[in-house]
């Protein structure tokens, strides 16, 4: 009995991992607060134009020196175009966060992301 299968065909993805820097712990609580706030405004404004498809908190990050504090998924087709915008955002630029971007793929249509309205 010979079992035939379908090809799993897959869709690639670029999974973005946040990181609070070691740096952080220098940053009082309003520096914080407010490089966060501008970092979240960039992240919706991205969410939002489509560019990144989902972004949120992680919480219960593995024990690291630099836990995993958020996380973006993305569809541009390029590493190098995601480190860009990461790289861009207001978090990353001030030594807050650093990123992690790598590729992921998962079984094609198993993400469906709708657009959110603008508001």
């Amino acid at each position: 009995m010979s079992a035939d299968h379908e090809p799993i065909t897959l869709e690639t993805y670029e999974l973005a991992l946040l990181r609070r820097t070691r740096r952080a712990r220098e940053f009082d609580e309003e520096t914080i607060e407010r490089i966060f706030l501008e970092h979240a405004e960039y992240t919706m404004r991205l969410v939002n134009s489509g560019q990144q498809l989902a972004a949120g908190p992680v919480r219960d990050s593995p024990a690291e020196e630099e836990h995993i504090c958020g996380m973006g998924l993305f569809q541009q087709g390029s590493l190098d175009k995601v480190r860009e915008l990461a790289n861009a955002d207001p978090g990353v630029r001030q030594g807050l966060y650093r990123v992690d971007v790598m590729t992921w793929q998962t079984p094609a249509g198993r993400i469906t992301c709708t657009s959110l309205p603008v508001v």
